[in-house]
C-alpha cells in the first residue's frame, strides 16, 4: 500500500489488497454490538475500515484524520492502525469501477455498489476526501472524517471464474427448456 497522490483535501492510495478491507457495509445495513446490543451502524450509512502501516496512519493523524488502533488481545499483539471510510452519495456520486479477471470493467452505482461487499480484491485504489472538521458527540474531540471519492478494484480470480470463462457482465444467460423425460419437467439438479 502507497500513497501515489497528495493534494489538500484529497489523498490518492494504491496498492490495497483484501485483507487491508475490513467491516464492509456497502449495502448501509445497521450494525449492532453483539455484546451491548446498541446500534454502532445507522441504516442507510456505508462504510468500510481501511487498515493502514503505520507511515499513512502517521500521515493522516497529521491532517486531523482519526486514526484508531486494534485492540490487543494478546500480550505479543500489535495494535493495527485503521481508518473508517466513509461512502456517500448525498453530495456527489462515488465513481465506482471494478475490474473482473477477464478484463471485462463495470462501473457500480447506488444501486449495485453493494457487491463490494462480497467480492475479493487483487488489488483496490482509492481516492479518499476530507470532510469539514467535526467534533465528537461523546467526548469533544474534533476530527476530519474521510470519504471515498473513487474506489478501483481489480476482483480476484476464482475457481469459477478461471475455468469457465469469467464473468457474464452483461446479465444472465436464458435459461434452456427443462430436458424431455424428466418428472414434472423439473430439472434434475
Amino acid at each position: 500500500m502507497q500513497i501515489v497522490e497528495r493534494k489538500d483535501r484529497s489523498i490518492t492510495i494504491d496498492g490495497i489488497v483484501d485483507r487491508e478491507i475490513r467491516s464492509r457495509n456497502f449495502k448501509g445495513e445497521e450494525k449492532r454490538n453483539p455484546v451491548t446490543g446498541t446500534i454502532v451502524n445507522n441504516a442507510g450509512r456505508r462504510n468500510f475500515l481501511l487498515y493502514l502501516p503505520e507511515d499513512i496512519a502517521e500521515e493522516l493523524k497529521d491532517r486531523g484524520c482519526e486514526v484508531k488502533y486494534t485492540k490487543l488481545r494478546d500480550p505479543n499483539d500489535v495494535a493495527t492502525p485503521f481508518i473508517q471510510i466513509a461512502v456517500s452519495y448525498f453530495i456527489k456520486p462515488v465513481d465506482v469501477v471494478i475490474r473482473h479477471p477477464n478484463g471485462n470493467r463495470v462501473q457500480l452505482d447506488e444501486a449495485h455498489v453493494s457487491q463490494l461487499d462480497s467480492f475479493d480484491f487483487r488489488n483496490v485504489c482509492l481516492v479518499l476526501e476530507f470532510g469539514k472538521e467535526k467534533v465528537h458527540p461523546s467526548n469533544g474531540v474534533k476530527y476530519i472524517p474521510v470519504f471515498a471519492s473513487s474506489i478501483a478494484c481489480d476482483i480476484t480470480p476464482n475457481y469459477f471464474s478461471e475455468k469457465y470463462g469469467g464473468y457474464n457482465t452483461q446479465g444472465a444467460a436464458p435459461v434452456p427448456p427443462p430436458p424431455s423425460g424428466s418428472p414434472d419437467g423439473e430439472i434434475p439438479f
